[in-house]
């Protein structure tokens, strides 16, 4: 297992440890003519170096239960783009009725999406009183969540319904 957390240090120490990797795919082209082999080598044998670092860097659970608490943003920003597929699949339904409280309070006032947005940028992602990995998962569900804006833009360029109100109002 190749462990990488660009989030910590270069300062942490590594340690590298060699793994033999067999791969029952690489045999079969040790018979095609463009597959150059080295007669002392076996083409199926390749060594795996796992990367882990050895330092008190880690996320504990806290850091973990925050990072995915900010993930619901995007989602809550989302979800009107998978609703056919909700609406479909019963299971999915199941899972997701919980979170329909917490989505309409959400979606009720319509600058909620930017004061969270505020919130999550100035009280998480520019606090160094969070760790690196609560910061950088937050990051990353901002930038998720401005993302969004390209199919809302999408949607509201092909949307009949608004083309037509404008119309109308002339």
């Amino acid at each position: 297992m190749l462990l990488f957390n660009p989030v910590t240090s270069l300062s942490v120490p590594l340690t590298l440890s060699p793994k033999t990797h067999y791969s029952p795919s690489l045999s079969s082209l040790k018979n095609h003519p463009s597959f150059l082999t080295n007669k002392n080598h076996n083409p199926t044998r390749r060594k795996l170096l796992i990367v882990q670092a050895k330092g008190e860097d880690s996320a504990d659970g806290p850091d973990r239960l925050i990072s995915a608490i900010c993930y619901f943003y995007p989602f809550f920003d989302g979800i009107q783009y998978g609703k056919y597929v909700i609406t479909q699949f019963t299971p999915i339904q199941v899972l997701i009725q919980p979170l329909f409280p917490a989505i309409k309070v959400f979606k009720s006032f319509p600058l909620n999406g930017f004061l969270v947005f505020l919130t999550l940028y100035f009280v998480v992602v520019r606090n160094p009183n969070f760790g690196r990995y609560v910061r950088f998962n937050t990051m990353q569900a901002i930038v998720l969540d401005v993302l969004l804006i390209f199919p809302d833009l999408l949607e509201r360029s092909f949307n009949p319904k608004e083309v037509a109100k404008v119309a109308y109002c002339r």
